[in-house]
């Protein structure tokens, strides 16, 4: 019978003692209000790296993860139709140098024609004056006279057509030289499509080519940073207006977690981003973490506020309306709070430390 009464005594004592909500009392400690954001590490400043022409992928001087400088070859491209082209704008180019030289056949058989009508002049000249001398004397018939003169006007018509040929020559020589060096010079920029070149100082991130692989005019072989690494952070619609620039951020990287670094908000993007269904927030390291890779997803915390030794409840003690239990009266009592966390409340007037609280039946 005593074992009885005993064993129910202690069912009750449990009973009872489960149905004792816990109790708290405000305790001092700091607090910290802060915005969450999750994202990744992107550079500020990403380019592609596209071909101009058409070619086979011949040489890569460089791999991902390399430091690159501006104006520095990367890629090689080959095409044997190009190379053709260049090849024969040379060959016609150095063919209209030499069409102009003061040697060339064309120059020097038109010359030759007119040194023969000089000398023909020449000769022709000294027969008209003999002929104008023996004219006076009646020596000579009128006839004789006048086919001898009209041989020296042809000379000088025949001169003077060979003179304006040998510049016209000359002309046309010269403007093919012009236009075949035109022409070589064109092709030997295109040629230069060729050769793929780092437009900024910067880093390889990914090769999309290899060796040998058919690359078509505006396909990207590679893609580079040329800037800055930054956090890039995914902030909700609810939390956005919380956000402000020069806001201080403390960011944990998925690749280190143990570590904290420090940011500040440096861009915040004006329009909502469809893809993310986030507002999109950039942030400047403070202390940049050592071989921070493009990508590394990382968590962060915009430190809207931040006080020392404060009194504060745990949040769930709160209720609807700023309100607590009062443990001893069973009576809600009205709180002003400050900073509000999941965890934590910041009690700023309406209770002392000294005061229990029960959890309200609503949380």
């Amino acid at each position: 019978m005593r074992k009885t009464v005993l064993f129910l005594w202690v069912i009750s004592f449990w009973i009872i003692a489960c149905k004792q909500k816990p109790t708290t009392k405000p305790i001092q400690r700091d607090i910290v209000d802060a915005v969450f954001a999750s994202g990744k590490a992107v550079s500020t400043n990403q380019y592609n790296i596209t071909a101009y022409a058409e070619g086979y992928l011949d040489a890569s001087w460089v791999s991902e993860g390399e430091k690159v400088k501006k104006s520095q070859p990367l890629f090689k491209l080959v095409n044997d139709i190009q190379q053709t082209q260049v090849n024969n704008a040379l060959v016609n180019y150095r063919f209209a140098q030499t069409n102009l030289a003061e040697n060339s056949p064309q120059l020097l058989q038109l010359q030759e024609q007119i040194n023969q009508a000089v000398r023909k002049k020449q000769t022709d000249s000294i027969n008209l004056n003999r002929y104008q001398n023996l004219i006076k004397t009646n020596a000579v018939a009128r006839s004789d006279y006048d086919k001898v003169s009209l041989d020296y006007q042809s000379d000088l018509s025949s001169i003077n057509v060979l003179q304006k040929a040998m510049a016209d020559l000359r002309h046309n020589l010269s403007l093919n030289e012009a236009n075949t060096k035109a022409q070589y010079q064109i092709q030997s920029q295109n040629n230069r499509f060729y050769t793929l070149v780092s437009e900024a100082d910067g880093m390889i991130l990914n090769i999309y080519k290899k060796n040998g692989d058919l690359v078509k005019k505006g396909e990207t072989v590679a893609n580079m940073r040329c800037g800055k690494i930054v956090a890039r952070l995914f902030v909700s619609e609810d939390d956005i207006n919380r956000v402000q620039m020069n806001q201080s951020v403390l960011i944990s990287l998925n690749t280190d977690k143990d570590r904290v670094y420090k940011a500040t908000v440096s861009k915040i993007y004006p329009a909502f981003d469809e893809a993310s269904q986030s507002f999109l927030v950039e942030a400047n390291f403070v202390d940049m973490p050592e071989a921070l890779k493009d990508g590394t997803q990382l968590q962060a915390n915009f430190i809207i506020g931040e006080k020392k030794n404060v009194w504060v409840i745990p949040t769930i003690y709160l209720t609807e309306g700023d309100s607590v239990l009062l443990a001893n009266s069973h009576k809600k009592m009205g709180v002003k709070t400050g900073i509000k966390t999941l965890e934590w409340v910041e009690i700023l007037s309406g209770i002392t430390g000294e005061d229990v609280l029960d959890l309200p039946k609503e949380k």
